[in-house]
């Protein structure tokens, strides 16, 4: 998907650089991070699913890997930890939206 600069595309991009800030502040998911990928250079959330009991969330580490976990309200811990390429996840997603976070995520990984 190319990029033109739009507005909808800034507010993305700002969104994302905040959530990554947020991201790497909470202790739990850094350690997760750092435990999969022993360098984080960057790490991007695509998404964040709230559900009553657990945050499904879906990140962009490093420009390369997507990593899709659940982090429970509960007690904090991590369940269905998936990791796979970022060519495959880029291959499985359909909606535009989607797909315009993604390719403002890997371009920041770029920057």
């Amino acid at each position: 998907m190319k990029l033109i600069g739009s507005r909808t595309e800034s507010l993305i991009r700002e969104r994302l650089k905040i959530f990554e800030k947020i991201i790497l502040e909470n202790n739990v998911i850094y350690n997760l991070l750092i435990n999969n990928f022993s360098e984080i250079t960057h790490v991007y959330c695509l998404s964040q699913v709230i559900e009553q009991a657990e945050d499904i969330y879906t990140l962009l580490v490093n420009g390369k890997s997507i990593i899709e976990f659940e982090l429970s309200r509960v007690d904090d811990s991590i369940r269905e930890v998936k990791i796979e390429s970022l060519d495959v996840y880029s291959k499985k997603i359909n909606d535009k939206s989607s797909k315009l976070t993604l390719a403002i995520a890997v371009d920041l990984c770029a920057k």
